[in-house]
C-alpha cells in the first residue's frame, strides 16, 4: 500500500455513518448504509463526504466510538477480535496522548487479560472521564477519543486497519479523486523488505521531490526534523503534504551514504492514475499508476487511442501500482477478458462471507498483452495481473509482486474521520491466496525501481521484445 504525497491498499467498499444524538447516549447499534463503490457512485459519495466535512468538524468525537468500533470489527473483521485486548489497546492510546503532552499517565491502568468485556468497558469509559476531569483544559477530547481508537486498531496487529482522522482522510480521498494538492510529488510507502522503513518508490516527473534530487529506494528518516520510526503511512503523508510554496525539508538515507536532508517548495501537484504511449513495432504502452475513481474511464480512453494509432500489442505497467479500488480492477479486467470470465472471489471464513466478482461488457481486448509488476505491484495492481496470468490472457514480466491479498473496507465517522479495516481476503481465478506470497511472473528480469520508464528499464525491453516475436509468430499480425 504506497501512498502519493503531493493511496491506498485494496478497498472494496464504503460504509458511511453519521451518527445521531441518540448514539452519543450509549445506543450501541452503528446506523451506516454498505456501499459497492462503482466509479461515479464513489464520486457522488466523497464530493458529500467533503463539503459536510465543515460542520461535521464541529461534532466532537467521545470514548462511545470505541465501543460503537468494537461492535463493527467484531461483525466485519476477518479474524476474531479480542475485545479485552482492543480495550487496553484504548487505554494504550490514550497513556502515549499523555506522555506525548508531558501529563502524567498514573490516572491509566490497564485491564486484567481475563476481565470480562464489559467490565473492562466500563473502566475504559471511568478512566476517559477521569482524565477529562483531570486534563480537561490541556486535552481535546476527539483527540483523546482518537487515540484511544488508534490503540484499539493498533491492537489487531494489522498494518491495514487504521483510523483516519478528517484530514487524513481527505488527504486519502482526495489520492483516490485525482484533486489538486500542495505537496512535493513522490510515492512513498512503509517497505517490509527494509523492516516496514518509510520508502520513496518513485518522485513524479518535474516535481520538487525530482528536482531536488530525491530518488526511488531512498530511506524517508525525518520530515520537518520528525523521526518516522513508527509512523503511519498516512500521517507522513500528511505532513509531507502542504501550502503551494511552503518550504519543508526530508532528511533522506541513500544505501551506505550519510544521511541528508533535502529541502524543497511545495507545489501544486496532479497525477493522472492512467499514462500511455506508442513504442516501436506498433506496440502500445499502458501504465496504470493506481487504481482510483476514475482509472477506468482513463485506461478506457488510452486503449482506445492506442487502438486507433494502430496497437497490434498491449504492454500493461502495474509496477510501483500500490493498489486501489476493487471496482477499479474489475473495470479494467473487463476490457481485457472476455464477459463473464472469473476475476477474483474476496473471502472471509469467519464471517462466512463469499463473493464472485466478474468480467462484465462486449469490448473484450484481441491484442497479445504483456504485463510489467515488481515487488511494489500490491492489491489491485495483483488482482488485475493474477486474473491475466490465471486466465491465459496475458504474461506476466519483472518481479514476483508484493503479496497483499487482503480486502479493506471504509466506514466513515461523524467528524468527516473514517477507520479502514480487513475484511475479507481475496482469491485470483484459480483460487491461489497470494497473501504475503505475491504472485510470481513468467518471465523474471530483475531491476531497480529506479530504472521504471528509463533508458535501462530492461524489463520494458523485454515486455517489447517477446512482444515482437509473439507478433512474428501469429499469422496475419
Amino acid at each position: 500500500m504506497w501512498i502519493l504525497v503531493g493511496l491506498l491498499g485494496f478497498v472494496i467498499g464504503m460504509k458511511w455513518s453519521i451518527f445521531s444524538e441518540n448514539d452519543r447516549e450509549g445506543k450501541p447499534e452503528i446506523s451506516s448504509t454498505k456501499v459497492t463503490i462503482t466509479r461515479d457512485a464513489l464520486a457522488s459519495r466523497t464530493s458529500k463526504s467533503i463539503a459536510d466535512a465543515d460542520w461535521q468538524s464541529t461534532i466532537q468525537m467521545d470514548i462511545t466510538m470505541v465501543e460503537k468500533t468494537l461492535q463493527l470489527l467484531k461483525e466485519e473483521y476477518v479474524y476474531d477480535v479480542n475485545a479485552t485486548k482492543a480495550i487496553n489497546g484504548a487505554l494504550k492510546g490514550m497513556k502515549s496522548l499523555l506522555a506525548g503532552k508531558k501529563l502524567k499517565t498514573d490516572l491509566i491502568k490497564l485491564t486484567q487479560a481475563d476481565d470480562r468485556s464489559d467490565s473492562a468497558m466500563i473502566h475504559l469509559k471511568k478512566t476517559y472521564s477521569t482524565i477529562l476531569a483531570h486534563y480537561g483544559g490541556k486535552l481535546n477530547e476527539s483527540h483523546l477519543a482518537y487515540s484511544a481508537l488508534k490503540g484499539v486498531m493498533d491492537s489487531l496487529g494489522d498494518p491495514y486497519s487504521v483510523v483516519l482522522e478528517p484530514k487524513e482522510y481527505k488527504l486519502l480521498n482526495e489520492q483516490m479523486n485525482g484533486g489538486n494538492y500542495g505537496g512535493i510529488g513522490v510515492y512513498i510507502e512503509l517497505s517490509r523488505k527494509k523492516g516496514n522503513v518509510l520508502t520513496v518508490i518513485e518522485p513524479i516527473e518535474g516535481s520538487p521531490a525530482q528536482k531536488a534530487g530525491i530518488k526511488a529506494g531512498d530511506v524517508v528518516l525525518k520530515i520537518n526534523g520528525e523521526s518516522t520510526k513508527g509512523m503511519d503511512l498516512e500521517v507522513a503523508a500528511q505532513k509531507i503534504r502542504g501550502e503551494v510554496g511552503s518550504s519543508m525539508t526530508m532528511t533522506i538515507k541513500r544505501g551506505d551514504n550519510q544521511p541528508k536532508t533535502f529541502k524543497m517548495l511545495r507545489d501544486l501537484i496532479h497525477v493522472s492514475s492512467v499514462t500511455h504511449a506508442m513504442k516501436p513495432g506498433d506496440i502500445a504502452y499502458i501504465r496504470v499508476r493506481f487504481f482510483g475513481s476514475d482509472t477506468d474511464v482513463e485506461f478506457a480512453r488510452s486503449l482506445e487511442k492506442a487502438q486507433a494509432l494502430g496497437a497490434k500489442a498491449l504492454i500493461i505497467d502495474l509496477r510501483n501500482n500500490g493498489g486501489g479500488y476493487i471496482s477499479a480492477a474489475i473495470d479494467i479486467c473487463s476490457k481485457l477478458l472476455q464477459s463473464g470470465t472469473l476475476v477474483v472471489s474476496v473471502v472471509n471464513h469467519r464471517t462466512g462471507r463469499n463473493e464472485i466478482h466478474k468480467a462484465s461488457g462486449s469490448d473484450q481486448t484481441k491484442l497479445p498483452i504483456a504485463v510489467l509488476v515488481n515487488d511494489m505491484s500490491a492489491s489491485a495492481a495483483e488482482i488485475t495481473a493474477g486474473a491475466l496470468k490465471d486466465t491465459g490472457t496475458g504474461i506476466l514480466i519483472g518481479e514476483k509482486t508484493f503479496g497483499k491479498g487482503s480486502v479493506q473496507t471504509i466506514h466513515e465517522l461523524r467528524d468527516g474521520g473514517a477507520l479502514k479495516y480487513t475484511i475479507a481476503r481475496y482469491l485470483t481465478p484459480k483460487g491461489n491466496d497470494i497473501n504475503k506470497k505475491g504472485i510470481e511472473p513468467d518471465i523474471v528480469v530483475e531491476m531497480d525501481p529506479s530504472k521504471v520508464e528509463s533508458s535501462q528499464d530492461t524489463q520494458l525491453q523485454k515486455a517489447q521484445s517477446y512482444l515482437k516475436k509473439k507478433l512474428q509468430e501469429t499469422p496475419g499480425s
